[in-house]
């Protein structure tokens, strides 16, 4: 069930930290309760369940059309790129240092939405911080949890409830496991990656071996053991 407005159809109408009246849309909503990989996790289900993004296999999404309503789906849309399959993991990767995300929360911070003191979220890289909301952030969250307000961005969508919840709140897990499923073949980057960022495939792969003991490498017979280094498979063949 998609979270739907309690009232008449309305942005969020808040009164900032300044005194000054803002509208907060879902995607300053989503960076206020969950940082940007919130942000980011919003705008692929919103793109996805509006036909702009397609679940290739469960993990893997690619790109239907490049149309936009917002930056932050511009910046989502750039990340999974026109052509080939991205995770999640990579999309936010990707976007770590993307200024239409860090956009968001500056001028929440400037509405007094959100501090300068960081929360640690969930991240590939083990965690990454995040501008944490202030009182009054928090009690504008309390607000719109109670009562959500409806999305002009991205309606009819299951977007302001992952803005507002998570993903892990949307109600169709089938769906939920085919965006963010986390199982796939590593790659390591010296052997071509998802990625043209050296640093980024690394980390990559490095995520998956942990993951996945004794995964098979590349496509000449190479292997690596959790923890260990990079062996022939067959010790005996010399190439």
């Amino acid at each position: 069930m998609r979270l739907q407005p309690t009232s008449a159809p309305r942005r969020a109408a808040v009164m900032t930290a300044s005194g000054n009246a803002g509208i907060l849309d879902v995607y300053d909503i989503a960076c206020l309760a969950g940082g940007p990989d919130r942000m980011v996790d919003t705008a692929l289900v919103a793109l996805i369940q509006s036909g702009r993004v397609r679940i290739h296999r469960p993990g893997q999404l690619a790109t239907v059309t490049l149309s936009r309503r917002h930056p932050v789906e511009a910046a989502v849309l750039d990340a999974v790129g026109p052509t080939g399959h991205r995770s999640v993991d990579t999309i936010r990767w990707r976007l770590a240092t993307d200024d239409r995300l860090l956009d968001v929360a500056r001028r929440l911070q400037r509405e007094g939405l959100l501090g300068h003191a960081h929360r640690l979220v969930p991240h590939l890289s083990g965690g990454r911080s995040s501008p944490a909301p202030t009182g009054e952030g928090r009690r504008v969250l309390h607000r719109l949890e109670a009562q959500p307000p409806a999305d002009d961005i991205a309606p009819d969508t299951d977007a302001m409830l992952v803005a507002l919840c998570g993903a892990d709140r949307l109600p169709d897990h089938e769906f939920h496991a085919a965006i963010f499923a986390t199982t796939r073949t590593v790659t390591p980057f010296r052997r071509g990656s998802r990625s043209s960022n050296r640093i980024e495939a690394a980390a990559e792969a490095a995520e998956a071996a942990s993951r996945t003991p004794n995964v098979i490498h590349g496509t000449f017979n190479e292997w690596v053991a959790p923890g260990g280094p990079t062996a022939p498979r067959n010790p005996s063949r010399r190439r």
